[in-house]
């Protein structure tokens, strides 16, 4: 009795055994893949500095993507967006595609930004596969706390830099120009200064003080990059010549202050002249 007993046991257990080896038969009488594969994707972004100082000062953005899953995903389209009010330094917002991410593999995207006001702003970083299979994304902050107060005054003068209002056809003269960070915040990011000439007036030289240089041609100028301590002054003359006179006889130029990294306008003045015919 207890070798029957035995047997039956040894038995039993061989036939389970051999059914948990058995492969799953699908309906068509093949072997049938249980594998649950599992998708994801996973978006973290830094901002560095954290904290900007001033409107337009430039921050990177640096953004990472990835496959938490366990197969490969394929052409992930990878991006940086600035929110409102951010401006991607250089043009449009950056996108890259990634033929293919691998299970585990990770992918890093940098690009710097802007702000053009104060308070808190966000670049959104986001990942999407192109099946559709896993999709990700995040928001990055960033605190624009200061604002340079900057204060923009030009005058047209004669050669001899003294006041006088009508110059004639052929003369030149010059624009004195003054941008003051005026009790800012503090110090202001690198600027430089674009001048605008009428169709009346052409571009002849010009100086700056402080190591600052004005280069130019025709009817536009441009200075060299300067930054502004709170309460500094940056001085420019742009000697200028009067090529013609409008039937008004009254010209303007325009000045605008912008970032040096960028071209963001921070600020802008305009002076009105009047030009007439030598001996009227």
């Amino acid at each position: 009795m207890l070798r029957t007993r035995f047997a039956l046991a040894l038995a039993a257990l061989l036939g389970l055994t051999l059914a948990t080896a058995a492969p799953l038969v699908g309906e068509d009488g093949g072997a049938q893949d249980n594998d649950c594969h599992r998708l994801g994707m996973e978006v973290t972004c830094t901002v560095e500095p954290s904290k900007v100082i001033l409107v337009g000062d430039p921050f990177e953005v640096t953004a990472t993507v990835r496959n938490t899953g366990n197969i490969a995903l394929a052409n992930v389209t990878f991006a940086l967006a600035g929110g409102e009010g951010i401006m991607h330094v250089g043009g449009d917002d950056l996108r890259i595609q990634i033929p293919k991410l691998e299970a585990g593999e990770t992918r890093q995207i940098t690009s710097r930004f802007m702000s053009d006001g104060v308070g808190e702003r966000r670049v959104n970083a986001s990942a999407r596969e192109e099946r559709g299979w896993a999709a990700a994304g995040c928001i990055c902050g960033v605190l624009i706390k200061g604002l340079p107060a900057l204060q923009v005054e030009m005058v047209d003068v004669d050669n001899a830099r003294q006041p006088k209002g009508i110059f004639d056809e052929g003369e030149e003269f010059i624009y004195i120009l003054q941008v003051e960070n005026d009790v800012g915040t503090a110090n202001t990011p690198e600027l430089k200064v674009v001048w605008e000439l009428p169709p009346e007036l052409e571009f002849v030289s010009g100086t700056g003080d402080r190591g600052a240089i004005v280069t130019g041609s025709g009817r536009s100028a441009e200075s060299s990059a300067f930054d502004l301590r709170p309460n500094q002054v940056q001085n420019f003359d742009l000697v200028v010549r009067v090529k013609s006179v409008p039937p008004t006889n009254l010209v303007q130029t325009r000045a605008a202050v912008v970032t040096a990294s960028g071209g963001q306008e921070l600020a802008t003045e305009t002076e009105s002249t009047t030009v007439k015919k030598a001996g009227q």
